[in-house]
């Protein structure tokens, strides 16, 4: 804004051609640093060097060397935090508990009055199952043929590679701008639990003292194969919104006869058995909302024809019959437009193989549209499992789903990805998926999620299975597009800046008419 004494500027001789002079003369300076900020610090776009590209493939073999299963990602934490006070960023630790790690490190100090355009990650990982299986050790951070292999490539220590590296990308041109915005990367805990003592711990503790401004993460990845019309091309799916995860645990217990030779009519896993094969048949209405609605009608478009006249019109009743024909046939398409529920795992106390037992417990993983109550929906489930001997108890519930705005932030991560990923078609997603940026939403803060690569229908499939892995030319990729994105905004920003001083210019010379 404009100072008081312009705007108690007064016509003298010459009038209004004067006057116009006179703030022409006070402004172009600002303009002109602005536009040669905007040339010289913001190119177009960022391409990395070899020496950053084998660096990048180093540390992350290294990262996944260190085991952070969830709970247990100090040392990861640690390994990392200390690499990045070695580069110069301002390393901020966070609250945790005592075998978590939170660490956030920026470009600026948090205390310089800036606000944070942040890239977070989760330090942990699922377990690694069956090792033998694998081609390589899961946590050997073997690297063939350009390929990084380790538990953790994709899911999620690779991502947060790409995003450490294009801070330290932003830290090298810092060294001759000042940035409007600061930059950071947030390296949390617990994601594969709960987020309790990672992202969602720290955000309820340190928001104020965080200043996000806008937050990336994991989510939608690029993929060719998913237009039927042109296969070769690559389709990006940003997500903005996510299905909300429901962990439920039923229990049910029945005093019966014991023996196995000699089974009662009615006994505990019997019961169960039959309520949860009542779920095989069960009917969720497909629910259309904003995000997924949104959805269609951009595949639709990159798909053309009739097919993609019919997906962008997923939701008209009259296609009705025809669309859930082809939704219960695609496990995605079902994802994206009902309530899911899986049953996760089945569990009696231990006992011989010819007790019957008393107790049977099973544990639902439920993910919920945008809009749905968790109230109605346990509701519903009791009425579906039709047996009042089942008590249903809540594991975990994330929070009120909030999709994200396709606004300047999102253009600028899709005009990123369209640099670096030719001629692919961007589109906002609704994530089937329950990830970290669900905790953020919860605040407001604008998030984006995206592994910003592209992958194959193979990688996707090595996510919390056998021989996850990541190739280093995706990894380039990654670290691309997020240096682009963020130039992409610290470029906007200034040009809003210098929007909003002339409107501010606009209003003064109103007030002088």
């Amino acid at each position: 804004m404009l100072n008081n004494s312009l705007i108690r500027v007064k016509r003298f001789s010459g009038g209004r051609l004067c006057y116009v002079i006179l703030v022409a003369v006070m402004l172009l300076p600002c303009v002109v640093i602005q536009a040669q900020e905007s040339r010289e610090y913001y190119p177009e776009v960022y391409r990395s060097s070899q020496l950053k590209k084998t660096e990048a493939a180093r540390l992350l073999s290294e990262y996944l060397k260190i085991h952070s299963l969830s709970g247990f990602e100090k040392k990861a934490g640690t390994f990392l935090s200390e690499y990045c006070r070695e580069q110069g960023l301002y390393v901020h630790n966070l609250p945790a508990d005592s075998l978590g790690y939170n660490f956030a490190a920026t470009l600026y100090p948090l205390q310089e009055d800036k606000p944070v355009i942040w890239l977070q990650h989760h330090i942990d990982v699922v377990p690694a199952a069956t090792t033998e299986e694998w081609t390589y050790p899961p946590f050997s951070g073997e690297v063939v043929n350009d390929t990084i292999w380790g538990r953790g490539a994709i899911d999620n220590k690779g991502p947060g590679i790409m995003q450490l590296m294009a801070l330290l990308n932003i830290k090298e041109a810092a060294d001759t701008v000042e940035f409007l915005y600061n930059v950071g990367i947030l390296c949390v805990s617990n994601e594969e639990g709960s987020g309790g003592i990672g992202a969602r711990y720290i955000l309820e503790r340190n928001l104020t003292e965080l200043k996000p401004l806008v937050a990336f993460g994991e989510g939608g990845a690029g993929l060719k194969n998913v237009l039927t019309s042109t296969p070769d091309k690559t389709v990006v799916g940003i997500s903005v919104a996510e299905k909300g995860v429901l962990w439920l645990r039923l229990d049910l217990q029945l005093n019966s006869y014991g023996h196995g030779a000699a089974p009662a009519p009615e006994y505990a896993n019997k019961l169960m058995i039959y309520a949860l094969s009542r779920l095989q048949g069960r009917k969720f209405d497909m629910e259309f909302n904003r995000v997924n609605r949104r959805m269609f009608r951009r595949l639709g478009r990159a798909e053309g024809g009739l097919r993609g006249f019919l997906i962008s019109h997923i939701n008209w009743w009259i296609l009705g019959p025809f669309v859930k024909n082809v939704v219960q046939r695609d496990p995605l398409l079902e994802a994206l437009t009902t309530n899911t529920i899986t049953v996760t795992k089945l569990e009696n106390p231990p006992g011989p193989p010819n007790k019957i037992s008393t107790i049977s417990t099973a544990y639902l993983d439920c993910r919920l549209q945008p809009n749905t109550s968790v109230k109605a929906f346990i509701r519903r489930l009791e009425r579906i499992l039709d047996e009042p001997k089942i008590k249903i108890s809540v594991l975990n519930s994330s929070p009120e789903v909030r999709p994200s705005p396709v606004n300047d932030f999102y253009d600028a991560l899709a005009w990123s990805v369209e640099q670096e990923l030719d001629n692919a078609a961007v589109i906002p997603i609704l994530f089937p998926a329950t990830t970290d940026n669900i905790f953020f939403r919860d605040h407001d803060i604008p998030t984006y999620g995206l592994v910003p690569a592209l992958m194959s229908e193979e990688l996707i499939k090595s996510v919390h299975s056998i021989n996850e892995r990541l190739p280093v030319a995706a990894l380039e990729q990654g670290m691309n597009i997020y240096t682009n994105t963020i130039l992409r905004i610290q470029a906007e920003g200034i040009h809003k800046r210098r929007r909003l001083l002339n409107a501010d210019l606009r209003k003064v010379y109103l007030l002088e008419e």
